[in-house]
């Protein structure tokens, strides 16, 4: 059978086999068995699919319109500089492995800079990278309003670690003094993502770009003053992660490997600066216009209903910090001349662990096998437990041995995200996932997890035909389960009036797609 031939008829199945799977809800050993299966070709079924056409599209007419202007008309200013150049970076293929994919094919603008294509987010959540049919174990975390994050400490008063970026906060900030550059340095060289072998490799890229001079423009002409070996281009065209033996692949002299490294740091700063430009962090939303102009009637009664329960009976406000005091257990009148910070952003940066249950349908699951010698992506399988926080904790990647005896208290805790653009999505039927491993499809089932997940009875069995609906399975991690939801006594109407607030937290720059 002829390659194309052979390709075409492997899409096939596998577009069956995952459409199969977006059902209302299907057997936990059924969705294993087939999203395991070696028919199911999750990159072809993405790259296929008519949100990542469109999404792919989107990409490249983003970088070329942005290159274009910034070799026509160079911008002033060491704002318009960076910030053009951060975004450059993030639309650019060429920085992955295999140069299809950029940091935005994952963290797509219509979608509130997270997934944004419906068959993922339907199904496995985490999205193929550029090098063989691999995913992580998260969704993506949304870029928007990530930069404010502080640099990762403990406070002893709260007890509480505070910052960071990522799901596990392992992006702590401490080596750059910012949080989101940091978390930027990882994708490129995550074998499960855009699987560069050697950090040298995007620097090298970069070098070879048509926007080279405007990034000597911002961080200065010793940025690429590196001489390459014969094989960078065959070394840096090799997925990661490299050999156990040969760590750098792209082999530099220890100077040139220091302009290389901190060239590196230069090129997620500038993404980082872009993240927090007002293209990806506009506060822009129906709540920025209601609490900038207090004597208009900008939010509905609905809306400001939910807004009370948002600070009250639904202790959303106990983390998710809406720039009013905070009003655990009380439902007095709220008006948008009680907010006294002009941006709220909706998160306290801690971290929580809000019993959510296992997602089996993460394709992470199935990744039990070497892919290459020495590198098996997830040696549990089945088994794999996701711990948050506390398995960052006791990794070789936290910078501070004193934060070790932490990791029981914090097992299966994750970031507290922030809720602005939570609803933001390219279409109104469109499906998003929610909560770090994307069990959730909805704000309403989000809300309905919240105020029932210790009311309804716990499901019986992985494929019981209630889930979701009459039952919830167990928490993936039972230790530290946050305790002030789960039984939040709301009604129906009031669920809705909720999910109605969280609408208004969509920055309309995007194009507010709003749904009634």
């Amino acid at each position: 059978m002829s390659e194309p031939v052979r390709n075409r008829k492997l899409l096939a199945v596998s577009a069956l086999t995952v459409a199969a799977l977006m059902g209302a809800h299907q057997p936990v050993s059924r969705v294993l068995t087939e999203l395991c299966s070696p028919a199911v070709d999750i990159a072809q079924i993405e790259r296929g699919d008519p949100d990542a056409k469109k999404r792919d599209a989107e990409i490249d007419s983003t970088f070329n319109t942005v290159l274009a202007q910034a070799l026509t008309s160079p911008p002033i200013g060491s704002y318009d500089r960076i910030t053009t150049l951060g975004k450059l970076l993030l639309f650019d293929r060429n920085l992955s492995v295999n140069r299809d994919i950029a940091c935005t094919s994952c963290h797509a603008p219509k979608a509130g800079f997270t997934g944004g294509i419906e068959i993922i987010n339907r199904t496995i959540v985490a999205y193929p990278g550029s090098s063989a049919d691999l995913v992580s174990v998260r969704k993506p975390q949304s870029y928007s309003y990530a930069p404010f994050a502080p640099v990762l400490h403990y406070n002893a008063e709260q007890k509480e670690l505070i910052g960071g970026n990522f799901w596990d906060m392992r992006a702590t900030g401490i080596q750059l003094d910012n949080p989101a550059a940091e978390q930027a340095k990882g994708p490129p060289t995550n074998p499960l993502e855009m699987a560069l072998p050697d950090q040298a490799c995007a620097v090298y890229r970069i070098s070879r770009s048509r926007y080279r001079p405007l990034f000597e423009a911002v961080w200065g002409p010793q940025s690429f003053a590196i001489r390459w070996p014969s094989n960078v281009e065959q070394v840096c065209s090799t997925p990661g992660p490299p050999p156990a033996n040969d760590t750098l692949p792209v082999h530099l002299e220890p100077v040139d490997r220091g302009i290389a490294s901190r060239t590196y740091d230069h090129m997620v700063l500038a993404m980082a600066s872009y993240e927090a430009s007002p293209d990806v962090s506009p506060f822009a939303s129906r709540f920025d216009s209601a609490i900038a102009n207090p004597d208009q009637q900008i939010l509905t009664a609905d809306e400001l209903a939910g807004w009370q329960l948002f600070r009250g009976r639904a202790r959303c406000n106990t983390c998710h910090l809406d720039g009013t005091s905070s009003a655990r257990g009380t439902d007095t009148a709220i008006h948008p001349k009680d907010v006294t910070d002009a941006e709220p952003l909706f998160t306290d940066f801690t971290a929580s662990n809000l019993g959510v249950p296992k997602n089996r349908a993460l394709r992470f699951y199935c990744e039990d096998k070497a892919v290459k010698p020495g590198f098996i992506p997830n040696p549990d399988g089945e088994n794999f437990v996701d711990l948050g926080v506390g398995g960052f904790l006791r990794s070789g990647g936290n910078p501070n041995p004193q934060w070790t005896a932490l990791a029981d208290r914090f097992d299966g805790k994750v970031q507290v995200p922030t809720l602005r653009n939570v609803d933001l999505r390219p279409r109104p039927d469109f499906i998003k996932a929610y909560m770090h491993n994307g069990y959730l499809k909805s704000l309403e089932e989000v809300v309905h997890f919240y105020n029932t997940r210790d009311v309804l009875r716990r499901c019986n069995g992985p494929n019981d035909p209630g889930e979701k609906v009459d039952c919830w399975p167990a928490p993936e991690v039972q230790m530290n389960v946050d305790s002030t939801i789960g039984n939040l006594g709301l009604s129906d109407r009031e669920e809705k009036q909720l999910v109605a607030f969280l609408r208004t937290l969509t920055d309309r720059r995007f194009g507010e797609v709003r749904v009634r």
